[in-house]
């Protein structure tokens, strides 16, 4: 039996310490080193967090926060064993890296200061104060002017108190100045849902990031409220059988056969699939006119009738995108009936996966039909609700939209080798403005560079002329028409203005001294966009037809969130009190607006079915509640009571949204 080990008391027993090993030149040994070898060839984390340790879960090495704590959105916190000072997880390296960020400010505002004939002392000379002490700052009567930028990235007055109100002091360390905005915190397993753009950090309300916003502190993301179907498998399943399911890697697998491509799937009974085209063309292509009805006509009929028919690539990739979009429509807007559900949403995925797999072939004819079927997939992937596949594939059908001169006006630009007709043109046009405008949206959203300045491009927007009116010989003007996809032309004319806030405002690095300036002019266009609607098209909303009335709807929509993340105060760049007070109260009016228009839309169960709107009603709720709480003292019963009102509206409409997403 082996002793026992002897305590620290008993020194008659006491080891004596060792003699650390010299190294061969004479040196001491390097611990350190031996130690880090250790850690690097173990598994094991060393320490584990404290709520691991409490709880005996297995904790890892993350620096950002182990698995766990990152999962229940935990503050991942360690003990030190000696100084018993509890610090969160890459505090150190926090504090390190903020050091080297002041060092650098430093040397920079050194180089300003000797710059002006500034003599600046060495820090060896520099008077030291203890931690706990601070010199009282005295002016003195030859007061250097401090340049604007100087005044408006230090300002901690009144100014923008929102876009500071970090509640967690680590990570407040890693805070940069107005200029360069900080991303916030990268979750592990969002394929291509992480927000990449300019953030408020951790404050008590956040602008767009992606599926997630921050709710008075509390953080909100929709991709965790998801279905199986629509969640990533795992390792063994994807080695058991083929995956045809929504989730990012399943969308990877087939897209570039890296699993068994999909058996053709046959075509729906003639009813039905004529049901999906009519549908589709009342509710899809209206927004998005990628299709022409009458050469689809003609495609669809043809397959149905014509056995011996042997339809392309592309042409099999847009009807079956056609079938797995309005099937997805029937999944979401069919939640009574499980079982129906059900079998819509697997005929709906085998669709989807089908046409997908033909991306290869898409990728290598290029043609406009080629990207015409891209853009179908986008059109399909954008009504999901998650958005990796959909930026993925977006972006991918832009850069070949631009390969094959999709961005360029035909007037000033066009193949020599042949002639192009009217149709074509005006494809061209319709393709490139859809792909557009998907790729705008998710970039915008998920804090990704635009792809296309506004100076990049120069096509022209549709003619707004009646399908049944063009063709090949060109447009038929002997008789009347009208334009089934206005409301697309209107949504067309308002993308450049987009571009032009997330390059600016929403920007990675951003200017403080023209923010103002910047938001004026911003909404100068919008006011010129509005006065330029179609009054025709706004007239629709007293329409007897329940799909064409909710146009004007979505139209005015449009603008007003514009505005809502124009304004939104998390992210200011101004000290000045009165701006940030207008633009509090613009963003609280704009979702008073907004929540009339979303009740409107869900009486006629309109609502859109993406991850797009549902984060943007939580970012509608959150700023109401936000606004009202930084105005509590403003507060009356009366306004309290309608508060409560607009809640109680937003709750229900946040639940028609979860049974659609």
């Amino acid at each position: 039996m082996s002793l026992k080990r002897p305590s620290d008391d008993d020194r008659h027993l006491s080891r004596p310490n060792k003699i650390p090993k010299a190294r061969t030149d004479g040196s001491p040994a390097d611990y350190s080193s031996d130690v880090r070898k250790k850690i690097i060839s173990s598994n094991r984390t060393g320490q584990a967090c404290d709520r691991c340790r409490i709880r005996k879960m297995r904790c890892d090495d993350n620096p950002e926060g182990c698995s766990p704590c990152l999962q229940n959105q935990s503050s991942c916190k360690t003990t030190d064993r000696i100084t018993g000072r509890a610090t969160v997880r890459g505090y150190v390296q926090n504090v390190e890296r903020r050091l080297q960020q002041l060092e650098s400010h430093c040397r920079e505002l050194e180089d300003r200061l000797m710059s002006h004939g500034i003599d600046v002392k060495p820090l060896s000379q520099h008077t030291e104060y203890p931690s706990t002490q601070r010199p009282q700052s005295k002016e003195p009567q030859d007061q250097v002017s401090r340049p604007d930028w100087y005044n408006d990235a230090h300002s901690t007055s009144n100014g923008n108190r929102f876009a500071s109100m970090d509640y967690d002091h680590s990570r407040r360390l890693s805070q940069t100045d107005g200029s360069v905005s900080r991303l916030p915190d990268f979750r592990n397993g969002l394929t291509g849902e992480n927000y990449l753009g300019v953030s408020s950090g951790n404050s008590l309300v956040s602008s767009i990031r992606g599926t997630s916003l921050n709710v008075l502190g509390m953080e909100i993301n929709l991709a965790d409220y998801m279905h199986a179907d629509l969640d990533e498998p795992s390792p063994s399943e994807y080695e058991q059988k083929p995956i045809y399911n929504k989730s990012y890697y399943a969308f990877i697998l087939t897209a570039f056969s890296a699993k068994p491509t999909p058996q053709e799937v046959g075509l729906p009974s003639r009813e039905e699939g004529m049901k999906c085209t009519e549908w589709f063309f009342k509710v899809v292509n209206p927004y998005l006119p990628v299709l022409h009805r009458p050469t689809f006509m003609k495609l669809i009929n043809r397959m149905y009738d014509d056995p011996s028919f042997e339809a392309c690539p592309a042409e099999r990739v847009i009807v079956h995108c056609v079938f797995a979009s309005m099937l997805w429509q029937f999944v979401v807007r069919n939640w009574e009936n499980p079982v129906q559900q059900e079998d819509f949403n697997k005929r709906a995925n085998l669709h989807y996966h089908y046409a997908l797999s033909f991306f290869r072939q898409l990728m290598a004819s290029h043609t406009l039909q080629d990207v015409q079927a891209m853009a179908m997939l986008c059109i399909h992937l954008r009504a999901l609700p998650k958005p990796g596949a959909c930026w993925m594939m977006a972006s991918t059908t832009l850069n070949l939209a631009i390969e094959l001169g999709l961005h360029r006006s035909m007037r000033s630009w066009a193949p020599a080798s042949r002639k192009i007709s009217i149709l074509e043109i005006e494809l061209r046009k319709r393709i490139f403005w859809s792909v557009l405008v998907i790729h705008i949206t998710i970039s915008g959203k998920l804090g990704r560079p635009m792809a296309l300045r506004e100076e990049d491009y120069d096509v022209e927007l549709p003619e707004p002329v009646d399908d049944n009116l063009l063709s090949d010989s060109g447009i038929d003007i002997s008789r009347e028409g009208k334009c089934d996809f206005l409301v697309g032309i209107t949504s067309f004319k308002f993308e450049p203005i987009c571009i032009d806030l997330y390059n600016n405002i929403y920007a990675v690095r951003r200017s403080p001294q023209t923010y103002i300036e910047t938001v004026l002019r911003l909404e100068n266009r919008v006011r010129k966009y509005i006065d330029s609607w179609d009054t025709d098209l706004m007239r629709r909303w007293d329409s007897a037809d329940d799909v064409t009335k909710v146009y004007p709807l979505y139209v005015k929509m449009q603008p007003l969130e514009f505005r809502l993340l124009l304004r939104h105060p998390s992210l200011s760049l101004t000290s000045s009190t009165d701006f940030n007070n207008e633009s509090l109260t613009i963003c609280m009016d704009i979702c008073k607006q907004i929540l009339d228009i979303v009740k409107q839309l869900q009486e006629w169960k309109s609502l859109d079915s993406n991850w797009q709107t549902g984060a943007f009603f939580v970012l509608a709720i959150s700023t109401t509640l936000f606004g009202h709480w930084e105005r509590r003292d403003e507060l009356t019963l009366a306004a309290f009571e309608l508060l409560k009102e607009d809640m109680g509206s937003w709750l229900s409409i946040m639940r028609d949204m979860g049974r659609l997403l």
